[in-house]
C-alpha cells in the first residue's frame, strides 16, 4: 500500500462511516457531496479494498469499513481534545464553549449566559439541553452542567455552583377538591405528578416513591417543565426544583408540607482535566459563581 495516504481522506471517509450518507457527512463536514465522494474513491484506490457497499439507502460498511470507524473513533475523539487543549492556550476568552445541561434547567441559564456574552462578546456560546450525562473525554462537550452527587469519572474537574432546593406543589383546583395530605402516611390518598427515569432516584422524591401506590401516580415525565404544567392544570402533588424562582400562589401554585424533609441536591461545574488552562473555561465558572448565589 501507498504510505502517503491523505489524512482528509481518511477522516471525511470516517464521517461518511458514521453518517451513513454523503450528504450527511458533507454537511458535517462542510464541503459539498462531490467532494465527498472523490475522497472517499481515492482512498478506496490507495488501500486497493473497499470500505462501503453503494445502496439507495445510503453506505453500508464492509468489513474494512467497521474496521476502519472502530479504529478511527478514538483517534477522533484525541484529535478533538488536543484541538481543544490547544485552542485553550489564549490571551484573552474568546471562541466557542459547548455547555451541557438538563433540559430543564436551560431556559434558567439563558439570561446567565445573556450577561456573560455582555462581559465576554468574543465567546460563542453553544447549550446542549439533555439529560444524559455527555461524556468529556470526547471533546464535544468543554463543560458539563450537572445536578446531583459529586460526579467522580477519571481525568474531570467539579466544582460546586450551588444548591438546588426541592419542593412539592399543588394547583389550588386540586386543593379545593382534594384537600392536601398532613403526613407522609397519607400519600396513597392523593393523586401525584411524578418524575420517570434517573430523576426517580433524587432525594425526596425515592422517598415518595418507596411509600407511593403507583395506581396513585397520574402523569409521569422526565422533564421537570412537563411536571409544572401537569401541576399547574390540577392533575396531582409534584415536586418542583427551586432553582429558577421561589413559587408561591402568585403562580397559582401553593406548597405542599406533608412532613417529608427533601433536602436539596448540588449543582457541579464539570471539565476536563486537559482544560484547565482554558480562559473560557476559567471565566465561565469565574461568572457562575459570582451571579448564581443571587438568582
Amino acid at each position: 500500500m501507498d504510505s502517503g495516504y491523505r489524512w482528509d481522506d481518511l477522516r471525511v471517509a470516517y464521517q461518511v462511516a458514521e453518517s451513513g450518507s454523503l450528504s450527511r457527512a458533507g454537511k458535517q463536514l462542510g464541503i459539498n457531496h462531490t467532494t465527498v465522494l472523490r475522497a472517499v474513491n481515492r482512498l478506496e484506490q490507495q488501500l486497493n479494498l473497499r470500505l462501503f457497499i453503494r445502496h439507495q439507502r445510503g453506505y453500508q460498511l464492509t468489513d474494512a469499513g467497521h474496521l476502519m470507524l472502530e479504529k478511527m473513533r478514538p483517534i477522533v475523539a484525541d484529535m478533538q481534545l488536543l484541538f481543544n487543549t490547544l485552542s485553550s492556550i489564549e490571551s484573552s476568552p474568546s471562541g466557542t464553549l459547548r455547555i451541557s445541561t438538563v433540559s430543564d434547567f436551560s431556559a434558567f441559564f439563558a439570561p446567565l449566559l445573556h450577561g456573560f456574552r455582555q462581559q465576554y462578546p468574543q465567546i460563542r456560546v453553544q447549550i446542549v439541553a439533555t439529560d444524559d450525562v455527555l461524556s468529556l473525554a470526547s471533546g464535544d462537550i468543554h463543560v458539563a452542567i450537572r445536578i446531583g452527587q459529586e460526579p467522580r469519572e477519571p481525568d474531570i474537574i467539579a466544582k460546586r455552583l450551588i444548591s438546588v432546593k426541592l419542593q412539592y406543589y399543588a394547583a389550588q383546583s386540586y386543593i379545593d377538591n382534594y384537600g392536601v395530605p398532613r403526613s407522609l402516611a397519607d400519600v396513597n390518598r392523593h393523586l401525584w405528578v411524578m418524575p420517570s427515569g434517573e430523576k426517580m432516584r433524587l432525594a425526596g422524591i425515592d422517598q415518595v416513591f418507596e411509600r407511593l401506590d403507583f395506581q396513585q401516580v397520574a402523569y409521569q415525565s422526565n422533564s421537570f417543565n412537563d411536571i409544572e404544567s401537569a401541576i399547574r392544570e390540577g392533575m396531582g402533588i409534584g415536586p418542583l426544583s427551586m432553582v429558577r424562582k421561589p413559587l408561591g400562589s402568585e403562580d397559582g401554585l401553593q406548597v405542599v408540607d406533608f412532613g417529608l424533609r427533601t433536602g436539596s441536591a448540588d449543582m457541579w461545574f464539570v471539565y476536563h482535566k486537559d482544560l484547565r488552562q482554558s480562559t473560557r473555561i476559567r471565566a465561565l465558572q469565574d461568572f457562575l459563581i459570582a451571579h448564581l448565589p443571587a438568582v
